[in-house]
C-alpha cells in the first residue's frame, strides 16, 4: 500500500489554484517550444542536415508537457498517490536530458577546438571519459529515483532515512555534473593546442566562433546548476513535515527552479540555433579529414564540407 510522504516536498501538495492554471500556462509554453523545434528539425532534414539533437529537445519538453498535465491532474486529486509518484518521478527525470545534451555540446565544443583527441590513444581517453560521464547520470538516475518510489510503499523511519541518504549522493552527484561545463569550456577554450587550422564540425559548419559556443553552453549550465543546487540544498536541510513547510518548499520555488529555468535553457538553445552551431560531419568524413603526423600536428584537407549529423 503507498502513502503519502508526511515531509514537506518540494512544490507542496497541489490544489486547484494556483497550481491548475500555472501547470497549464506552462505546459502550453513547453508544447509550443517542442512544435518550433519540431519545425526547425524537420526543415534541417528537408534540407539534408540530420541535427538528432533536436530530437533531445523535443523530448524533453514534451516530458515536460506530461510533467505538468500530471501536476494538473493530481491538484483535483490531492490524495491520489500513483499521480504523486508519477509526478515526482517525471520531475527528476527530466531535466537529466538536459544535462545530457549540453555535456554533448561540451563534448563537441572540445572535439572542434582540439582536434588531436581524434588520433590514437587520446581518442579513447576522450571518448571513454564522456562515456564514463554519461554512465554515470544513467546510474545516479536510478539512484534518485529508485528511493523516490520506495519512499512512497513504506512508513519505516529507518528506511526512510537510508532514502534520504540515497538522495543526498544522487543529488549531489547531478549537481556536480550540471556544474561540469563550467571546467570544460575554460579548459577547451584556454588550454594550449595543436590543429587549431583544422576545421571541424563546429568551426566550419556553423556561424560563430568558439567564445561563443562557449557561451551558449555557459548560459545553460548557469541554469542547470542553479536548479540543481538548490534541488540538492533542499534535500540536505532538515525534513519538515508536510504542515510546517520552510520557504525553499514553495510552489514559487518548485516553478521556477524546476521549469521556469528549464524553460529558459531549451528557449535559449533554439534562439540560438544549435543545430546549427553544433552540426558536425558524418563520422568517416571526420576523420578522413585527419593527416597523421610526426609533431602531433594536425592538416586540414580541402575539399567540401561533407552533410552533416549528430553523432
Amino acid at each position: 500500500m503507498a502513502f503519502l510522504t508526511p515531509f514537506a516536498i518540494l512544490g507542496g501538495i497541489p490544489s486547484k489554484i494556483p497550481d491548475f492554471p500555472a501547470s497549464l500556462v506552462l505546459a502550453i509554453m513547453f508544447l509550443a517550444l517542442a512544435i518550433t523545434n519540431i519545425i526547425i528539425f524537420k526543415g534541417n532534414m528537408s534540407k539534408g542536415h540530420k541535427f538528432k539533437l533536436s530530437i533531445f529537445m523535443i523530448g524533453f519538453s514534451m516530458s515536460r508537457v506530461v510533467t505538468l498535465s500530471l501536476r494538473s491532474a493530481w491538484s483535483f486529486k490531492p490524495t491520489d498517490v500513483d499521480l504523486a509518484i508519477a509526478n515526482q518521478v517525471f520531475n527528476a527525470a527530466g531535466v537529466v536530458a538536459l544535462y545530457i545534451l549540453n555535456l554533448i555540446f561540451c563534448h563537441r565544443l572540445f572535439r572542434a577546438r582540439h582536434p588531436s583527441v581524434e588520433h590514437g590513444k587520446r581518442r579513447k581517453i576522450f571518448y571513454g571519459s564522456f562515456a564514463a560521464i554519461y554512465t554515470l547520470i544513467g546510474c545516479t538516475f536510478v539512484l534518485v529515483i529508485a528511493p523516490t518510489i520506495w519512499g512512497f510503499f513504506t512508513q519505516d523511519q529507518d528506511l526512510q532515512k537510508k532514502f534520504m541518504t540515497i538522495r543526498k549522493v544522487g543529488s549531489t552527484i547531478l549537481a556536480v555534473i550540471a556544474f561540469l561545463p563550467f571546467l570544460i569550456v575554460p579548459i577547451t577554450l584556454f588550454s594550449p593546442h595543436k590543429g587549431v587550422e583544422t576545421s571541424l564540425g563546429v568551426e566550419k559548419r556553423s556561424d560563430g566562433g568558439f567564445w561563443l559556443k562557449g557561451l551558449i553552453i555557459l548560459v545553460g549550465a548557469f541554469f542547470l546548476t542553479f536548479g540543481a543546487g538548490f534541488r540538492a540544498g533542499v534535500v540536505y536541510t532538515t525534513p519538515r513535515l508536510r504542515t510546517h513547510p520552510a520557504w525553499y518548499h514553495s510552489r514559487a520555488a518548485y516553478y521556477v527552479t524546476y521549469f521556469a529555468f528549464e524553460y529558459i535553457v531549451v528557449l535559449w538553445f533554439t534562439i540560438m540555433r544549435v543545430d546549427e552551431r553544433f552540426s558536425v560531419y558524418d563520422k568517416d568524413e571526420r576523420l578522413g579529414t585527419l593527416k597523421d603526423s610526426s609533431d602531433g600536428t594536425l592538416k586540414r584537407e580541402e575539399g567540401g564540407e561533407g552533410k552533416s549529423e549528430s553523432v
